[in-house]
């Protein structure tokens, strides 16, 4: 499984393009925008659970069906994926609000958010886990341990921060020891104790727990601090939204099409093997949270504060003037 999935996860451009004839066809345009300014997209995407709603829209045709063809670049953080942005690489790249709203607030490049991607829920399966035989059982035994996280700095840190602090954990005794590395390989370095736990969300958690038999220690998204969680989504350069909004309008009504199947269980289930090279038994029992089909404001508002809260971001950024609000499906 862990195969499998590293080896989707280094798939490069094109791995969940649309057709060849979606950016040509007919004159480009939408009933409800206008003339597209651009019919093709680099997007960078990823392979959990959080990107399920982007990953139906691509398999089932929706970019097409708006006009839209998607060069898809699989991406291991949206840490890793923003100097893409920034650079011009990607046109849009899906990415945690933690690294999206950090870049922001530093200047590393001037974005606009463009679409929810995933909620974490109470036992949605984001979560640190450990060896079966470890002596680690609780948030205070990761002092000291070695903990993969996908990258330092977003949202795994955050959650982490927030989780640790909330059972009286000296966050100060556990950020020296976070080890970055791909989610797919995370639950073999625990095996081969490379690192002592990792923070990663499912599908990994499932597959870890089927192959090695690795336990959950605690929750990242439980009761608390970091319940209910606005996880990840979509962020594409400020110039680039402003100068083609027909564009960014149809690609936000293929990706609302996509988190309404997403909303659909037996269509994750149904996708994940497709796009994340799982076998139809895993897919079957993983943890699902929820795939929300507006951009919220005063939620995204909820993980700047954190970070302001936690000591991840200096100073408070008003989130509200960053959002393009999510058009109906067809307006």
């Amino acid at each position: 499984m862990a195969t499998l999935l590293a080896a989707s996860l280094t798939a490069g451009c094109g791995l969940f393009g649309g057709s060849d004839e979606a950016g040509d066809s007919g004159d480009g345009t939408t009933a409800a925008s206008g003339p597209l300014e651009k019919t093709t997209l680099k997007v960078g995407v990823m392979i959990g659970i959080d990107c399920a709603g982007a990953q139906l829209a691509l398999l089932n045709d929706t970019f097409a069906d708006e006009g839209l063809k998607i060069e898809a670049t699989t991406i291991q953080s949206g840490a890793l994926a923003i100097p893409s942005l920034a650079s011009g690489e990607f046109d849009i790249t899906f990415g945690n609000w933690v690294s999206f709203i950090k870049a922001q607030s530093a200047g590393v490049v001037d974005m606009k958010f463009i679409g929810e991607s995933y909620l974490s829920t109470p036992n949605s399966n984001f979560a640190v886990i450990a060896g079966k035989d470890s002596p680690i059982n609780s948030p205070k035994d990761l002092e000291g341990k070695k903990i993969a996280v996908n990258a330092k700095g977003n949202i795994n840190e955050l959650l982490l921060r927030a989780v640790l602090t909330a059972n009286d954990v000296d966050f100060n005794k556990v950020k020296d020891n976070l080890v970055e590395m791909p989610f797919p390989n995370m639950a073999a370095a625990v095996q081969n104790k490379q690192v002592d736990a990792a923070a990663f969300i499912d599908p990994f958690v499932t597959a870890a727990q089927k192959e090695f038999g690795h336990k959950i220690v605690f929750d990242l998204t439980g009761a608390g601090p970091t319940e209910n969680f606005p996880l990840s989504g979509f962020a594409t350069k400020k110039d680039f939204a402003e100068q083609n909004p027909n564009t960014i309008a149809a690609f936000q009504r293929a990706l609302l099409k996509g988190q309404q199947l997403a909303a659909d269980r037996s269509k994750v289930e149904e996708a994940l093997p497709k796009f994340a090279k799982m076998d139809p038994e895993t897919a079957a029992i993983v943890k699902i949270g929820q795939f929300p089909t507006t951009i919220d404001a005063k939620r995204l508002q909820r993980v700047a504060d954190l970070l302001v809260t936690y000591d991840m971001l200096e100073k408070k950024l008003d989130v509200e003037p960053l959002v393009v609000s999510m058009p109906s499906e067809n307006g």
